[in-house]
């Protein structure tokens, strides 16, 4: 039936290409529903969504977005193709925040957002387009960072990890631990993380006291051989969080506490950062792409329509 008759937002944690055989029909099913859906679909951007990433062939070989695009076009057009497509991907938003509650990016944590005196809205600083992710910066943590794994974080092995619980991950960038989640909790008054970056078998994975979700919404990963790897999405309603999986024989996933978002914190903010320009029902955007702040007719309405909230939101 489509997203125009779903009752709730979607929004993707990135990587929509480089994942299978399919990238440039899944990418351009993606833009096509932010076309037709621009008030209830929404995008954030990760590390696949870079032309280092998606171009590098030598890696990913047939599974490369460039590698696919140049057998459908050829050579010229080919390129064209993925230079035009990684354009649109340039101006992705960074992040969300659902209903002041659940902080949404790609990969993790940033050091520079856990900093005294740090507030969301830096992210609003960063350039867009934005069309080169170099390494140290903030964006690249937020694209390429993950969690550190739970036995690295016993008190014998907490060496390698600095005060505010950053470190070093095995892919040689950035790397948040428990203490990490603690202070960005607290300073931000957010209750979940949710993360892409990370295949998942279950599809969904809760770590730090179901503090911290890490959603993988493709069975397919890199051409992985292990069919029985299974996807998921994560429901979030006014009443509770509740993760859904694709496949037989796995037992239900909890969170820690799956409370009620309270209707106060339902609010609508007003966005400089959806792609659509507009503000988000119960979805933040503010935190996410900057310097396309909506004016005019379209902004009026859509700020009138932002007051009549959606009831439920499916991230994937």
């Amino acid at each position: 039936v489509g997203p125009a008759a779903q009752g709730g937002d979607f929004l993707f944690l990135g990587d929509f290409v480089d994942r299978g055989a399919d990238s440039l029909p899944v990418a351009a099913y993606m833009m096509a529903q932010k076309v037709l859906n621009p008030k209830k679909w929404w995008m954030i951007r990760g590390n696949h969504e870079t032309r280092e990433v998606n171009g590098n062939i030598k890696t990913y070989r047939e599974g490369s977005f460039l590698h696919q695009c140049l057998r459908i076009f050829g050579d010229l057009d080919g390129r064209s193709v993925w230079d035009r497509v990684n354009c649109f991907f340039d101006t992705l938003p960074l992040a969300a925040r659902v209903a002041n509650k659940v902080f949404c990016v790609h990969g993790g944590i940033p050091r520079e957002l856990c900093q005294p005196g740090a507030r969301l809205e830096m992210i609003n600083d960063i350039p867009a387009p934005l069309k080169i992710v170099r390494r140290g910066e903030m964006v690249h943590s937020m694209l390429w960072s993950d969690p550190v794994p739970p036995e690295r974080e016993a008190p014998e092995l907490q060496s390698h990890l600095d005060a505010q619980g950053f470190g070093l991950s095995s892919r040689g960038c950035a790397c948040f631990g428990e203490r990490t989640l603690d202070i960005f909790l607290e300073q931000h008054k957010v209750a979940f993380v949710f993360r892409g970056h990370e295949a998942q078998q279950n599809g969904i994975g809760l770590s730090r006291s179901g503090r911290l979700c890490t959603v993988f919404s493709t069975s397919k990963d890199h051409f992985a051989g292990d069919v029985k790897t299974t996807c998921g999405c994560v429901l979030v309603t006014r009443e509770s969080i509740l993760p859904i999986v694709r496949g037989e024989g796995k037992r239900p996933i909890s969170f820690r506490s799956p409370s009620p978002i309270p209707q106060h914190q339902q609010s609508a903010h007003a966005s400089r950062a959806a792609t659509s320009g507009a503000p988000l029902r119960n979805i933040d955007m503010n935190v996410a792409r900057p310097n396309t702040k909506a004016t005019g007719k379209g902004a009026d309405e859509a700020e009138h329509h932002a007051k009549d909230m959606d009831k439920q939101l499916f991230a994937c």
